[in-house]
């Protein structure tokens, strides 16, 4: 059985797609990288808008979500593919080794690679058939690959390497076979509903149009403006909290737009969505509540990841929180946090479950907006995170409503984003 790397928590930052703050520089229209006007991506729907009181979340019912999971066979290490619910065999796959794996988003097409050069293979599930992809290029001798992608369209995988302290960023199209270079970047942050990526460097953030090859710079916004946007009930931002030490961005909103989080009131953490190419306010998302001493007793939760449930008209977050007198002496929680009553901002308050689910990373909603699926997971040492389960969560009762259970012998959660070893993806009705 091969043994694979696990990655310390300082990895954190970068895999939630992190930068340190931006430098105060004008918000002025973006820099077209081309002659032609600048791509964007954008969405009709409003992810502020409030939720009607009537509507109802239905039960759980499917399409099954699907999963790709490494195990073994005898000596044979393989990739099985399966419904959660049904637990029927979509696939078995046989295979010499695999470091990043990623099912395309109608969970038909499966990507698995070793990540340390040679090639990684498309299978398309129901024809059987594979192609290869020639990675060597890519990831030189002593080099990993990291995260690979599908775009939504499902006509490009989104490649990241990584070559003796450089990280690079690569597309590849399923039409022309061709790999292209985008950028050399470390922080990257992947569209779910155009083909489009975005990706910063240097505190420089840039849109890539999968369709048109064209990049567009998004100028950093002043401080001044942030604090306009992030004053509550009379206090401001502190930008030497951690709370403003980056931005994170998520293309899945619509356009790429950045959340930004703010203390309100003592005790209190206020988490606001901010398009940072119009410098408007979005919606107020979450507040975090807690009855100890801020940044003494109690640091700024972390929201790792975000999923705007379009349907319900609110969010799914994945938190990271650290309580404790000292870093030394902290602790640190992990937990998936959402509203039942499907309202915008709903209060985390720390001890209380209410709206929590511990140790569960999130990694896809259902089509109808009622449920979720994503991995239970353990987390034996400060530097190990084993995967035990996926699970089926029912969003307005946070019911478990299905638990699969996985080997933690081939499956590794990396701190704590990224899974190894397993996909989930809930294909679209």
């Amino acid at each position: 059985m091969r043994t694979y790397a696990l990655i310390s928590l300082l990895c954190l930052v970068a895999l939630c797609g992190c930068s340190s703050a931006p430098a105060a520089t004008s918000a002025a229209q973006p820099e077209a990288s081309t002659a032609t006007s600048a791509a964007t991506a954008t969405v009709a729907a409003d992810p502020a808008a409030q939720p009607s009181p009537t509507d109802i979340p239905l039960p759980y019912s499917g399409p099954n979500p699907r999963l790709a999971m490494w195990g073994y066979e005898g000596e044979q290490l393989v990739i099985r593919v399966i419904e959660l619910g049904s637990e029927d065999v979509v696939a078995t796959i046989s295979i010499e080794d695999s470091w990043r794996m990623a099912l395309s988003p109608d969970g038909r097409m499966l990507f698995n690679a070793t990540g340390f050069g040679g090639e990684g293979v498309i299978y398309d599930l129901e024809s059987g058939e594979s192609r290869a992809i020639d990675l060597s290029a890519q990831v030189t001798a002593g080099g990993t690959l990291g995260q690979a992608v599908w775009s939504p369209s499902q006509q490009w995988l989104n490649f990241q390497a990584h070559n003796a302290g450089l990280s690079s960023l690569w597309v590849y199209s399923l039409a022309t076979g061709d790999l292209t270079h985008v950028a050399d970047a470390r922080v990257v942050n992947w569209s779910t509903t155009e083909d489009i990526l975005s990706y910063v460097d240097t505190n420089v953030r840039t849109t890539y149009d999968l369709s048109t090859g064209q990049e567009t710079v998004w100028p950093s916004p002043r401080y001044e403006a942030i604090e306009v946007l992030l004053t509550h009930d009379g206090l401001k931002p502190d930008f030497n909290s951690p709370s403003c030490w980056y931005l994170c961005v998520h293309p899945e909103l619509g356009q790429v737009r950045d959340y930004m989080s703010s203390q309100r009131s003592a005790g209190r953490y206020q988490y606001d969505l901010v398009d940072s190419e119009t410098m408007e306010l979005l919606a107020h998302v979450a507040t975090f509540q807690t009855e100890r001493a801020l940044e003494r007793e109690y640091f700024l939760p972390d929201v790792g990841k975000l999923f705007p449930l379009w349907q319900r008209g609110d969010y799914l977050l994945f938190v990271q929180q650290i309580a404790g007198a000292t870093i030394e002496g902290s602790e640190t929680e992990y937990y998936s946090a959402w509203s039942p009553s499907a309202e915008i901002p709903f209060t985390v308050v720390e001890g209380e479950p209410a709206n929590t689910l511990p140790n569960v990373l999130p990694m896809a909603v259902s089509p109808d907006g009622s449920a979720f699926v994503g991995f239970r997971f353990t987390g034996p040492d400060e530097y190990t995170f084993l995967v035990e389960s996926a699970v089926v969560v029912d969003l307005a009762t946070a019911e478990v409503l299905y638990e699969y259970p996985m080997s933690s012998e081939v499956v590794y959660l990396l701190p704590p984003l990224e899974v190894l070893g397993a996909h989930i993806v809930w294909p679209s009705q």
